[in-house]
């Protein structure tokens, strides 16, 4: 049922209420049985709680005053049975809310980074890793606490709360009322903190997301920050936002402790009355003294929750914007997505084709205008030109990472729009000019594409991409660990596996983003003159500031300010006497004379 919200400041109300609604639909009905098991249990546990008083009752009215001593060995073991009894239900409790709350969180953190890996590549262009990471474990551990935490001790609470109050009432009717009387305080006292409560929360939040992406992003860069002696400057900075993080943190702190102070100093009044009038109605014999101690034992169940309800509305508030921000993530539709009924990618050929393609990122600069270009099958290409000019999305586009905002690319006559992107990225290999390794063995990153390849052809890649030298060196060789973002190992070493990576795929199409830039020259000469061959019969994209390795190119791309300027071969665009032919004198002086 979808609940109505009938103004502007209900708006964001109703929406938590929304998707509440639906984290009980998708994570927390599949586990319904469980769910009824912990209510059944929490009612076992409230009554065997409430029982203790009553026998309390009977042992100083029916057996102390009445000297019936015969009767102490079963009021022992009645009242040793309840609470056995009560340790074991809550035990079993216990157990059946922690799994229920570890189910919610891997289904919840499992579709998290589900939609994280259908988003597009503009999500994470604009948003910084430490925010996404923050969602991914902090919202959701929010999620955990209120399932296993908050939302069984409100229940509990409430169930405690209409028990007590069923059972004073029968006890007796004007003590009862008294007590009660004080409940509506708790309200008005919890009016008074509960705006100031949410606001404070909504700011934790924020700066939590905050400082996780700053330090996610220092740390990243920390050889920088140390490169250029910025270590003190970034204390400064960091503990100047960690400052501001404690202060929202005390305030935070100081509001439920007002909130909780408050609660206590009322529940001392209700208790108070209850013993003053108790007493009063016990001197008048209306009430007997083992009443009185029941019923004082009775009222803790009656005010207790209500300190309760005070101490975790930090909580409740901190789900809520947790809450609102999974589904904020797990609600982007993917840009990027394959339509409905989308056949495979039949790439026999490899022809690749540009027609009036114009690309943007933030919807106003043009990074690619007007881009009509025709890629024959199993030509070696080259695109040039200066940093900044398109080059690299020229790449992106052509494996859809990105689309077109005018225009289409097609491979083989087939809209790359129109078909599986899987089956369209599994017929392309790139390796990009930041060549990214993950934690692991250099034999799970050069797999990473292919996990089923036998080491026959691993072999074939590796020696092809000439990593075989610097690998059998090595203390446990293709086992060896590259750790993080693969730092154990050199640039060039690093952009050697990523080759090796992308030719075990076996792609028609091949894309090498200025892959080579961080190896030596014999290096690149090695792997240049062993690419030749993996080439052959393959469509091959080549972007590159190094003009010597694509000498021999089928066709030379050269781009400027996002415009295909000139285009042809080596000699060609050398006698043309353009951009090209200045680029090459650049880098070889008289060479292009």
């Amino acid at each position: 049922m979808r609940p109505s919200c009938p103004g502007r400041n209900s708006e964001r109300r109703c929406s938590t209420l929304r998707n509440f609604l639906r984290l009980i639909q998708r994570y927390i009905r599949p586990y319904y049985d469980k769910v009824l098991a912990s209510v059944v249990l929490m009612f076992m546990h409230t009554g065997f709680a409430m029982v203790m008083p009553l026998v309390l009752k009977y042992l100083v009215d029916d057996v102390l005053y009445q000297e019936r001593y015969h009767l102490l060995v079963w009021v022992f073991l009645v009242y040793l049975g309840l609470r056995v009894a009560n340790a074991v239900v809550a035990y079993v409790r216990g157990l059946i809310v922690v799994r229920l709350g570890q189910a919610v969180v891997y289904m919840l953190r499992r579709d998290i980074y589900a939609q994280l890996n259908r988003l597009q590549l503009s999500y994470y262009d604009r948003t910084q890793s430490g925010k996404i990471v923050s969602r991914l474990i902090n919202d959701v551990n929010i999620v955990q606490n209120m399932v296993t935490t908050s939302f069984i001790t409100y229940f509990t609470d409430l169930i405690t709360l209409a028990v007590a109050i069923g059972i004073l009432l029968t006890m007796n009717k004007q003590l009862a009322l008294l007590s009660i009387l004080v409940v509506p305080t708790y309200i008005i006292n919890y009016n008074a903190f509960i705006g100031r409560v949410r606001e404070n929360s909504h700011r934790i939040r924020r700066k939590t997301d905050e400082i996780i992406a700053y330090l996610s992003e220092r740390i990243s860069g920390i050889r920088v920050i140390k490169a250029f002696n910025q270590e003190k400057q970034e204390n400064i900075r960091a503990f100047k936002k960690l400052r501001t993080y404690y202060h929202l943190n005390y305030r935070a702190s100081m509001l439920s402790a007002g909130m909780s102070i408050i609660a206590q100093i009322l529940s001392g009044m209700g208790t108070a009355v209850v013993l003053w009038y108790g007493g009063y109605l016990v001197l008048q014999g209306k009430l007997s003294t083992g009443g009185l101690i029941a019923f004082y034992s009775l009222v803790a169940y009656l005010y207790n929750p209500a300190v309760h309800f005070s101490q975790i509305n930090t909580v409740i508030q901190r789900m809520r914007a947790a809450l609102d921000r999974i589904y904020e993530l797990l609600d982007m539709y993917p840009q990027i997505a394959d339509k409905p009924g989308a056949p495979a990618l039949k790439a026999e050929e490899g022809r690749i084709r540009f027609e009036n393609v114009s690309f943007s990122y933030d919807g106003t600069r043009q990074v690619l205008e007007n881009i009509n270009l025709d890629i024959p099958p199993g030509s070696k290409v080259a695109v040039i030109g200066r940093s900044g000019s398109g080059k690299s999305t020229l790449a992106s586009l052509i494996a859809r990472f990105y689309d077109p905002t005018e225009g289409r690319i097609t491979i083989d006559d087939q809209d790359i729009r129109s078909v599986k992107i899987q089956s369209l990225r599994k017929q392309i290999g790139i390796v990009f000019q930041e060549s990214m390794l993950f934690s692991g063995s250099i034999r799970d990153n050069i797999c990473y594409g292919s996990p089923r390849a036998t080491d026959k052809d691993m072999t074939m890649a590796t020696q092809a991409a000439r990593i075989d030298d610097f690998v059998e060196a090595l203390p446990d060789s293709y086992y060896s660990m590259v750790g993080e973002r693969g730092v154990s190992l050199s640039g060039g070493q690093k952009q050697r596996v990523a080759i090796a990576r992308a030719l075990l795929t076996q792609p028609r199409i091949l894309i090498f983003d200025d892959c080579t830039s961080a190896l030596d020259a014999q290096t690149e000469a090695a792997i240049q003159e062993t690419l030749q061959d993996i080439m052959k019969n393959r469509t091959s994209l080549v972007i590159t500031h190094r003009l010597s390795t694509i000498i021999d190119a089928d066709l030379i791309i050269v781009l400027d300010d996002g415009r295909i300027v000139e285009q042809g071969t080596h000699d060609y665009l050398l006698d043309l006497g353009g951009v090209y032919a200045d680029m090459f004198q650049q880098q070889f002086g008289l060479a292009a004379s």
